[in-house]
């Protein structure tokens, strides 16, 4: 029997979740934008391997926000709306510590995820996945300008299961398949959705993160998927002491394709080998946020030692409640300034904007500095390259405004923050440049442009009484669909 759905709750959106098993290890599966977890119980392939997987402790399976069972979204949510996602869940669950396997797009929150709370994570699995998905030529791991307007193009027939020749080849054996995995991409994404998807692949990067991951990390690719096999090896390189394991064939989900034994093999081995790990280092990735009062000096002069503590004091209590309210920690009050962490670059921005809010409340004017990258905790403090590059993108910043390195601009891609003009920087005690813009302001997302929006113009294609019927028959009787849906391979035998 198909497992219950069950839902979590992340700013404001039900993410919808299964759990499969009952044991000593947790295990969270976060597919790409393309899933719906009643539906991925008619694929027989697919179910025998998530039965494997849940054998060995418990599994946990979710829909992305936007997408399958999950609360509808009008954008392709960011990164750090993943990550949050994947908190969320892993709340629900009860669950401490897991192993988290990430495929395509769920891949780079995967690795966020890891970087930023590596003490919730036992291990990393990462699946025909990409770190960077901007356009570079000279980067044979990222996808060619040619395989992306296929990928583009499949969209334009969604719904009518053409991307099954396109994700997993080996699979597309028959009509009675196809006819599914057409149904599979209507009831996972709009035509609309579909393509925002595609097309925000071009904004990702989160490659920062890499270096920053301190957990057992395994990495599987197809020699001739369309995302290039050198992404995998790419990341394999980036994450210390990561394993690269190169799968024959061309499927993009190789869960789901004729090699999905040799997958779930290589992914209960690993957990298996990592299950008793030892303690992880307490460095991790995350955004550093430095302000500092403008001008403090002069102030304090002008309401006297009396009248300036009483606004330090306020001021500070509302900085505080301002670091707690986006899910941040203030570590350290520098005197006329603070420094607080957060594990999410786009809280650590709305963050400052409330703290420039709050500043001039009280008649102050605040300076500040934003960067994303490795930091070690020190009691009330933080060490590491990444602290000092945000002091100084502080320090470099003119008064009123905050300085955001380009770590932190790259991460909330598809987000509605405005900048301004980017430039290059010469920062005291960092080699080398550092590039920033000024953060301007949040736009209000029901009007911004710069999101991973669908086009308005794009509809359908729209649920078929076929579709109904399957939908409410995988609820119930998934186990049916296998009798018609079983590989040829095997029924040849």
């Amino acid at each position: 029997m198909r497992p219950r759905t069950k839902y979590a709750e992340s700013d404001g959106y039900s993410i919808a979740y299964q759990v499969v098993g009952d044991g000593p290890v947790d295990v969270l599966f976060v597919q790409g934008l393309m899933s719906h977890l009643d539906l991925q119980w008619c694929d027989p392939v697919f179910a025998a391997l998530l039965r494997r997987l849940s054998s060995f402790g418990r599994l946990i399976v979710m829909d992305q926000r936007g997408v399958g069972l999950s609360d509808s979204s009008p954008a392709i949510p960011s990164i750090d709306e993943r990550v949050a996602d994947m908190a969320a869940v892993a709340d629900a669950v009860g669950s401490e510590k897991m192993f988290v396997i990430g495929h395509c797009h769920g891949g780079p929150p995967a690795i966020v995820y890891t970087a930023s709370h590596p003490e919730r994570v036992a291990g990393l699995i990462l699946m025909s996945t990409f770190a960077k998905g901007t356009r570079d030529l000279g980067d044979r791991g990222v996808i060619s300008d040619e395989a992306f307007a296929q990928w583009m193009e499949i969209t334009d027939h969604w719904g009518e299961g053409r991307s099954l020749r396109y994700f997993n080849p080996s699979r597309d054996e028959g009509g009675l398949y196809r006819h599914l995995y057409a149904t599979f991409e209507r009831a996972a994404l709009t035509r609309g959705m579909a393509r925002a998807a595609v097309a925000s692949t071009r904004e990702i990067d989160v490659t920062a993160p890499l270096a920053a991951i301190r957990v057992p990390s395994m990495v599987l690719h197809c020699t001739d998927d369309f995302v290039p096999v050198e992404a995998g090896k790419n990341i394999a390189a980036t994450i210390p002491d990561a394993c690269f394991i190169e799968l024959p064939g061309a499927d993009h989900a190789p869960f789901v394709g004729v090699g999905s034994e040799l997958v779930a093999d290589a992914i209960l081995e690993f957990i298996a080998s990592q299950h008793s790990v030892t303690p992880i280092s307490r460095e991790r990735f995350g955004s550093i946020l430095f302000t500092d009062i403008v001008a403090s000096t002069q102030a304090a002069a002008s309401q006297g030692d009396e009248g300036w503590a009483d606004v330090l004091i306020r001021h500070d209590t509302a900085v505080r409640d301002h670091v707690d309210r986006h899910r941040g920690e203030c570590l350290k009050f520098t005197g006329d300034g603070y420094l607080a962490t957060f594990d999410s670059c786009e809280n650590a921005l709305r963050c400052a904007a409330a703290l420039k809010q709050t500043a001039a409340k009280y008649g102050l004017m605040i300076r500040g500095g934003i960067h994303a990258g490795n930091y070690q905790p020190a009691g009330q403090d933080a060490i590491g390259r990444a602290v000092i590059v945000a002091s100084r993108l502080m320090s470099a910043a003119e008064p009123g405004k905050i300085l955001v390195s380009d770590v932190v601009l790259t991460a909330v891609a598809g987000v509605s923050f405005r900048f301004g003009t980017a430039r290059r920087l010469t920062l005291k005690g960092v080699p080398g440049t550092v590039t920033a813009a000024p953060f301007m302001s949040e736009i209000d997302v029901e009007h911004a442009t710069g999101r991973w929006r669908p086009d308005p113009n794009l509809h359908g294609p729209y649920p078929t009484l076929v579709d109904r019927l399957l939908l409410v028959g995988a609820k119930r009787f998934a186990e049916a669909a296998h009798v018609f849906l079983k590989p040829q391979s095997r029924l040849q035998k």
